[in-house]
Parts: C-alpha cells; sequence; structure tokens
C-alpha cells in the first residue's frame, strides 16, 4: 500500500482496543501479550482511516482468580540483554485483580564508528504495564491499564551505500546523534452485558516526547555536514462506545461511535554545510509544528444468515475529520513559510460481503470494502503555495477459501485481491531544493494472491507454508520527482516485493517424563524491491534463516537461538536526497541463549 513515512500510517495499530495514531508510538515493547490479531485488506468500516492496508492488534493478558508470575532474560551475540518480569494476581477474590510487568533492555551497540573508535547502536529501553481488572457482578467488568516507556539510544546508522555494503558493522559519523522517548498511557476498558445485547466502553490517553539527532550526511567528511535535532510531543485522547447484539439469531449487529483529538508539536533544526559539494553553506534551517487533529465516527455492521450456510454481511462508516496546522519554517534554499489553517476531510466508507459454508471445515468468502487515510499539512519541508495533501482512497475486492482436511491436521487459506487506489498520498524528492513534499499521486493499483497453510503429519510435528504474489504499480503518477521530464506511471511501488515466501519446521519430542526437546527452523524469502518511486533505488532478493532448539519443562525453558544464521545482507532504508546514496544495514547474524520461568 506505500509507507506513510511522512504522513499518518497505513496500518492501524491498536493495543488492548486503543489505535496509536502516530508512527512514532508502535515502537514499544509489550511483554505481556497474550494474542495478536493480524486483519489483512482496508478496515474502514469497522476502524475508520489509517487502516487501508490492514489492522495490527495486540491483545495484553489480563489478571484473574488466579496468581501467576513468570520471569525471562535473554543476552545475544549482538551486546543485547534483556530482562522482563510480570506478576497477575486476585487482590479481592472473585471480584479485583491486579497485574504488574516490567522489562529492560540494554544494548552496548554492535557498530563501531570509525570516526572516534567508539561503540555505536547503543539502548536503553525500560518499559512497565500495570493493570486493575474489577468484576463486581457477572455482567459488569472494566480493566484500567497504565504503562509507560523510558527510552535512550544512539539515533540512525546511516553511511553511503558503497561504506556500509562493505562495513555493514561501521559507521563514520563526526556527530553524535540520539534517539530519546518518553511515553506514557492510559487505557479504561469497561464492558457490561446486557439481555439483548453487549456494550463496550474504550478510553484511551497517550503521551509521546521524542528527542531526536541525527548525523544525516551519513559521513565525517570536511565542510560537508546535515547535522539534524528535532523535538516532538504528541498527545492523543479516544473515546470509542461499541453496541453488539449477544443472543444467538440469524441476524448478529454491531454499531458503534468514536471519537479522537490529538496535539502534535514538534521543532526541528537542520545544521547545514554543503559547501565541499558546491550548494554552499553554513547555515541553520528552522521549522516550527503545532498541529491539532480530531475526528468523530458513526460506524455498524450486520451479519445476516439466509441459511445455515449462506451468510450476508453490509457495513457503513461516516467518518469525519479536521486538521489545523501552524507551520513557521525558515529555510535558507527558499523563502521563509508562515503556514496557518484548518481543512476538513470527510468519508462514507461501505463494506458489502458474502460466505458460504459448502460443510462445516470449508468457508468461500467474497467482499468489497473502503478504506482511506485523511490528507492534512505538509510539514516537513513546507511550501506556501500548496501546504495540503488530500485523502488516499482505496477499494479493496477480495475472494477467499479457507479450509482444514485430514481430521483438522491440514489447514489451507488463500485470498485473490485487488486494490484500486486513488489519490495515493507519495513522498516526492525535490531535486532542485533537496527536500521532500507529501503530494498525491493520481492512481494505484495492487493485485495479487496470498496463501497459508499448516500441517500436523504426526504427534509434536508442526510444518508452516506461506507466501504471495503481489502486483502493485502506481498507474497514474506523473511528475513524480517534481519535474514534467519525470513519470512513475507503471513503476513499482515502494518496499512492495512481488514475491514473499516462509517456510517452518517444528518438533517438541519428550526426552523424560518431566522433559521435552524442542527445535524450529524458519526460512523466510524476500524478493527485490525498491525503496523509491523512481525505482532507481532497489533491494535485491535475500533470505532469512532462523533456528531455535530448547528444553522445555512444565515450569521452565531454555532456548538457545540463531537470528539470519546465515548472514545475510539487506538494507532497513535506502535514499538519495541528491546528495548521495545513503543506507542503513539490517541486524547482521546472532546467537543467543533465553531463560524463562514460569509460577
Amino acid at each position: 500500500m506505500g509507507p506513510g513515512l511522512f504522513t499518518d500510517p497505513t496500518v492501524g495499530f491498536y493495543v488492548d482496543g486503543v489505535n496509536y495514531t502516530s508512527n512514532g508510538m508502535f515502537d514499544l515493547d509489550l511483554t505481556d501479550v497474550e494474542r495478536i490479531e493480524v486483519l489483512r485488506g482496508p478496515q474502514g468500516t469497522l476502524y475508520g482511516g489509517n487502516s487501508l492496508a490492514g489492522i495490527i492488534n495486540v491483545i495484553t493478558k489480563k489478571p484473574d482468580n488466579f496468581t501467576d508470575a513468570r520471569v525471562s532474560v535473554t543476552a545475544d551475540t549482538l551486546e543485547r540483554r534483556k530482562v522482563s518480569v510480570g506478576v497477575n494476581t486476585p487482590l479481592i477474590e472473585d471480584q479485583l485483580y491486579g497485574g504488574l510487568s516490567l522489562a529492560f533492555t540494554d544494548n552496548n551497540g554492535h557498530l563501531t564508528n570509525i570516526h572516534n573508535g567508539k561503540d555505536y547502536g547503543a539502548r536503553e529501553d525500560f518499559v512497565a504495564r500495570a493493570k486493575l481488572r474489577w468484576e463486581p457482578t457477572y455482567t459488569f467488568e472494566s480493566d484500567l491499564i497504565l504503562d509507560f516507556q523510558r527510552l535512550r539510544g544512539d539515533s540512525y546508522a546511516l553511511g553511503s551505500a558503497a561504506f556500509i555494503k562493505n562495513n555493514p558493522d561501521k559507521v563514520d559519523h563526526d556527530y553524535d546523534g540520539e534517539d530519546n522517548r518518553d511515553a506514557y498511557g492510559i487505557t479504561l476498558v469497561m464492558r457490561n452485558e446486557f439481555s439483548r445485547f453487549d456494550f463496550t466502553s474504550i478510553t484511551g490517553w497517550r503521551d509521546w516526547d521524542s528527542y531526536n539527532s541525527a548525523d544525516q550526511d551519513a559521513s565525517s567528511q570536511t565542510n560537508y555536514i546535515y547535522h539534524n535535532i528535532a523535538k516532538e510531543e504528541q498527545k492523543q485522547f479516544s473515546q470509542e462506545l461499541r453496541w453488539a447484539s449477544n443472543t444467538a439469531s440469524d441476524l448478529q449487529w454491531l454499531a458503534g461511535l468514536y471519537g479522537y483529538y490529538a496535539e502534535y508539536k514538534t521543532k526541528s533544526t537542520n545544521m547545514l554545510d554543503y559547501t565541499a559539494i558546491g550548494w554552499g553553506g553554513p547555515y541553520t534551517d528552522y521549522t516550527n509544528v503545532e498541529k491539532e487533529n480530531s475526528g468523530y465516527a458513526a460506524f455498524g455492521q450486520v451479519d445476516y444468515s439466509l441459511t445455515e450456510r449462506l451468510t450476508l454481511t453490509a457495513g457503513l462508516r461516516v467518518d469525519m475529520e479536521k486538521r489545523n496546522a501552524d507551520i513557521q519554517s525558515n529555510n535558507q534554499s527558499s523563502p521563509s513559510v508562515n503556514i496557518q489553517g484548518d481543512k476538513d476531510f470527510n468519508e462514507w466508507l461501505p463494506k458489502a460481503g458474502v460466505s458460504y459454508a459448502p460443510d462445516s471445515s470449508a468457508l468461500i468468502y467474497g467482499t468489497i470494502s473502503q478504506g482511506y487515510r485523511a490528507g492534512g499539512f505538509d510539514h516537513l519541508y513546507p511550501n506556501q503555495d500548496d501546504p495540503t495533501y488530500d485523502s488516499e482512497t482505496s477499494t479493496n475486492y477480495e475472494l477467499g477459501y479457507k479450509a482444514s482436511f485430514l481430521d483438522n491436521s491440514l489447514e489451507l487459506s488463500t485470498a485473490l485481491f485487488y486494490i484500486d487506489i486513488k489519490d495515493q498520498q507519495v513522498q516526492q524528492l525535490v531535486q532542485s531544493t533537496n527536500t521532500i513534499m507529501t503530494d498525491n499521486a493520481g492512481r494505484g493499483r495492487s493485485q495479487g494472491i496470498e496463501f497459508e497453510t499448516r500441517y500436523t503429519p504426526a504427534p509434536g510435528w508442526l510444518m508452516e507454508l506461506g507466501g504471495s504474489y503481489t502486483n502493485a504499480e502506481y498507474k497514474d503518477y506523473e511528475n513524480c520527482a517534481m519535474t514534467s521530464l519525470q513519470s512513475c506511471s507503471g513503476n513499482k511501488m515502494v518496499n512492495t516485493p512481488e514475491l514473499t515466501a516462509n517456510f517452518a519446521l517444528q518438533n517438541t519430542r519428550p526426552l523424560t517424563e518431566q522433559l521435552s526437546l524442542f527445535s524450529r527452523l524458519d526460512v523466510i524469502h524476500v524478493g527485490e524491491y525498491y525503496f523509491n518511486s523512481l525505482n532507481t533505488l532497489q533491494q535485491d532478493p535475500y533470505q532469512l534463516v532462523n533456528v531455535k532448539l530448547g528444553v522445555e519443562a512444565q515450569d521452565w525453558d531454555v532456548y538457545l537461538w540463531a537470528k539470519n544464521a546465515l548472514d545475510e545482507y539487506y538494507s532497513t532504508v535506502e535514499f538519495d536526497f541528491g546528495s548521495g546514496h545513503t543506507v542503513e544495514a539490517s541486524d547482521p547474524q546472532s546467537f543467543g541463549l533465553t531463560f524463562n520461568a514460569y509460577y
């Protein structure tokens, strides 16, 4: 679907029902996860904007009417160490329960900065999550969740492509960047079961502060400097109310209301000197941004069973959002910018579907659904004459089949999809000013097939196989480098490999009455893809092999593992803003040991 690097995300990310609306909020270590749900394709009807590509829904463990505790210790060859602990216990039997989980990660940094000889890539991360669950009656339940994160670390490990690809364990920085974050959150979930429906209220508050500084020129070259400092503050309040049927009938329904308010403030300073490449300097750019985003929505969905095997689905969401911005920018390469204003975005997001179960172990379905993400104000390098970009919308057509065979030992799931994207939000390089702007391409299209299987041929054995073919192209994208001479129509969408595949083989074998031997092999293939819409920066295909071997008991387990066992190189990011091809290397081969104990 394309990235949301400088815009709203394309994938909705939820933790215990609260939407993390900013990309910066995603990087949070969750130590008490119960399960993760993945919904693929536009989910606009029930989840609203920023869900064009799908939803990642994280559900953490609830404390209950018994005491359990756990501790985990991990260390690896990349000098990373992690300790996490957690406990859940009843505070008042059959009524009030509490839980607390803590995790601390310490990383000295496995890279070397050849400019000063110091280690690079250090990170200290502390997270905490406290829960209070109250069940005063059989029909009412409330969960209060408090979470906190404190992160201190080095900034991006960027470098020139020629240097990093030959020296993936090194950087050459003459400026020590930092990546510091503090995050706080409060979630209150209340549920009540009535005679004909269930009512749920989800209230969320997020506070996220960041200080990031980086050696963006990614070198120690004299008279060539691009150092950036950005201070960000984000606050978000959201409220969702849902009513859902709970009786056995041919008609099942869900209805809801949603609202949110978010504040975003950033102060960015760029210290620049391009004397070495003939662009002048030194000089300093400043950008101060204050934005307020708010939105309201009403949504509903019904499922009606025409027969025992045939079900029809219909849904609709009305979404209204407002963007307000105050942007002040002083850029040496262009006139000063002063932007103040607001813009409204309103969308109707329908969904229709049909499913047919030929028997109790198979399902055939088809859906048509719409998704979107709102437009907004381009604040990275704002343009006084064109400060905004429009909403992006998508229509998704999907036909799928799910089934189980051989007494449920073999599971198969496959889907064909076609996605039509209008006014696709894209980032464009303005070569004349060496800046990036967010704009709308005319049209995009993504189509393909996905499949996954799980097979248990014998007790203790598990085989998994999955893959996808995706043909994602810009169908109408002119002036993609802000010049009339360059068109990206027909080019591949960024970060979208045509072919992906994964294979896993897992075995659990008894050693004694109390001990079992666990082993697992994972192989992942990622086909070639592009980092830019011009399709000039390409990532070659690569394969990742992960191995895990351990001993498991009832109240403890220990594992030896290897990640990227064949030490495959690939880039996590590549770009060229006009002054050179810059990359960041992925994690190299690592071996580790993990010990878990349970009570």
